[in-house]
């Protein structure tokens, strides 16, 4: 049990690396944007026991990374993620707020990840300064090496 939160927690924390770097796409507008995204989780704890003793409702994954576009680190990236459905082995939830720390202002994304799958839609829930009307949605594609896990993410503004 402890390997499937581990593994699920890992998951998860390039999830939180899901609200990372953002890079304009040609020809968008100012309302309508696509942000092109790399997130590397540095920081991560797959283990909070916060219910019942043992894998519960309730239980926490909490990590953190950095944010790049291409090699360069333009910010940080946080999530806590809850487990919110623990009964079926075979469709594990957790509900994930994080927010990506960018140095034109916040992204928050939140939303619930099933089971072990890095490749998933959230909803973006808001932001601040050159986010501060952020809605839309980001899209995360796994590009995890067998050493570090990696998301692609798309932002999807508007």
């Amino acid at each position: 049990m402890g390997k499937r939160i581990a593994e699920f927690g890992g998951i998860i924390a390039v999830v939180a690396l899901v609200v990372g770097v953002v890079t304009p796409a040609v020809g968008s507008s100012s309302r309508h944007r696509t942000f092109s995204v790399t997130a590397v989780f540095t920081e991560f704890d797959p283990n909070i026991d916060v219910g019942a003793p043992g894998f519960s409702l309730g239980d926490e994954v909490v990590f953190s990374g950095d944010l790049y576009r291409q090699d360069e680190k333009v910010g940080r990236v946080g999530l806590v993620c809850t487990f919110v459905s623990t009964q079926n082995p075979n469709r594990v939830e957790a509900q994930c707020p994080g927010t990506a720390i960018l140095p034109e202002g916040q992204i928050a994304v939140s939303g619930v990840i099933v089971n072990e799958s890095l490749d998933f839609t959230l909803p973006i829930t808001g932001g601040s300064g050159q986010f501060d009307d952020a809605d839309g949605q980001m899209v995360s594609h796994d590009v995890s090496t067998p050493t570090q896990p990696k998301v692609e993410l798309t932002f999807e503004l508007g």
